[in-house]
């Protein structure tokens, strides 16, 4: 009886060693993709986290290529010192710039050293200093902000783009002829920029490279460049294309480039046929009275007025009532848009660039320098002595109505009043490397 015992006893105790080791295996197995989840949570979070620090660094180093290009376009810009370029035409060969959040952060650029044999006067100063010249540094804008809502860009460094010649690339009208887009060239333009910027956040870290170019104003292409038909009244209105100085007396440039006194792209016929034989000479220009010619460019009004409302400084709605002595003067051009009609009179004085959206009416002793740009028509009556528009006036028109130039209305053409403008312009990205 004791032998069966330990028969069935012995018997017994596989069957509960195998349950054991099942149970033991199903433990090892539950804890090892316990463990197998929470390294791959682990890992998805770190992986995470460090696209969101890269995602995070790389805007703010394109936060510092939106500082540089900002304070290399105005050369008038406001508070002295936010100018960070040469003193303009500048384009000196192998000149560059840092701008940093901390003294001596451009030796933090991988190539700091790399004005060290270029054989270029990197600091202006006029004299090619191998072996200790670099860039200078500037500070960032970033210093006016409070510390917690600054952004990490401990460097940018600008540089003008050269040939392999080490001339300065321009970005403009290469050939003169306004019938031709702008190219890279080395003969007209503003220089092209190579801006490189560093951003940092945590561990992430971003460096980009963009080339920028300063696209050249629209050709202009008379004192008044009209799509729809003008009309005249009275003998007292003047419109010259001549090029004048842009301050008073208003002189006419020795050896200037004349424009007509009108120039339309489809109406040249109908406008002159306007002026009777009393007014044919109160438009001159190129070419003989009345100077009203066919324009070679039919500019697309609409969209230069829609590129200048961008950067204005001054929006207002249809029919404002505004505050005119905030429209500029020069010296601190100013950009308006009104995003309708506009009617103005009294004894005025403004520069810079308007648009406006709707008609423009115009009245009184009004001085306007720069350029106006009228999506509707244009009824001006002008009074007093005062050169109403210096620079240019462009008039898109209404299919079914017609400008007008009337009582003691004067326009004239300066092309140094419009070259003024380019300070009103910004420099843009034409192409760029995630480094």
């Amino acid at each position: 009886m004791v032998r069966n015992h330990r028969s069935i006893a012995t018997s017994a105790r596989p069957d509960a060693g195998n349950a054991m080791i099942v149970a033991l295996l199903i433990l090892f197995l539950m804890t090892s993709l316990g463990i197998s989840y929470v390294a791959v949570t682990k890992g998805d979070k770190q992986i995470a986290g460090n696209q969101m620090t890269a995602a995070q660094a790389f805007e703010y180093a394109e936060a510092g290529i939106s500082e540089s290009l900002l304070r290399m376009s105005d050369p008038n810009a406001k508070p002295p010192g936010t100018y960070i370029g040469e003193t303009p035409p500048g384009g000196t060969p192998g000149w560059g710039i840092y701008i940093v959040n901390d003294p001596g952060n451009s030796g933090l650029d991988p190539q700091y050293n790399a004005t060290l044999s270029d054989g270029l006067d990197n600091d202006t100063d006029a004299a090619i200093d191998e072996g200790s010249e670099h860039y200078s540094e500037t500070g960032s804008k970033q210093f006016t902000l409070p510390l917690a809502s600054r952004l990490d860009y401990p460097w940018t460094k600008v540089r003008y783009k050269l040939n392999g010649a080490n001339q300065v690339l321009l970005f403009g009208d290469h050939d003169n002829d306004p019938t031709t887009p702008p190219r890279e060239n080395t003969v007209s333009g503003f220089p092209e920029l190579i801006v490189t910027a560093a951003g940092r956040k945590g561990v992430g870290a971003k460096t980009v490279t963009v080339e920028a170019v300063k696209w050249p104003l629209p050709p202009i292409q008379g004192s008044v460049y009209s799509e729809g038909e003008i009309g005249f009244s009275g003998n007292s209105f003047y419109v010259d294309g001549h090029d004048h100085d842009f301050a008073a007396p208003y002189d006419t440039i020795p050896g200037g480039t004349s424009l007509p006194g009108i120039s339309s792209p489809n109406n040249a016929g109908a406008i002159a046929g306007n002026l009777n034989n009393n007014q044919e000479d109160n438009v001159q220009g190129s070419g003989a009275d009345p100077s009203v010619r066919t324009s070679a460019v039919n500019l697309d009004i609409a969209a230069i007025a829609a590129q200048w409302a961008q950067v204005a400084d001054l929006t207002y709605p249809a029919n404002p009532n505004p505050d005119l002595s905030t429209w500029g003067s020069i010296g601190d051009l100013k950009v308006v848009h009104v995003q309708g009609d506009l009617d103005i009179t009294g004894n005025v004085s403004a520069a810079g660039v308007l648009v406006v959206d709707g008609d423009f009416h115009l009245g009184g002793d009004f001085n306007y320098s720069g350029l106006v740009i009228v999506l509707g028509d244009a009824d001006l009556k002008g009074g007093g002595n005062s050169q109403n528009i210096v620079g240019g006036l462009m008039v898109q028109g209404k299919l079914t109505g017609s400008s007008n130039l009337k009582g003691n209305i004067k326009v004239i053409y300066s092309s140094a009043m419009i070259n003024q403008l380019y300070s009103l312009t910004r420099y843009e990205i034409s192409s760029w490397i995630d480094q």
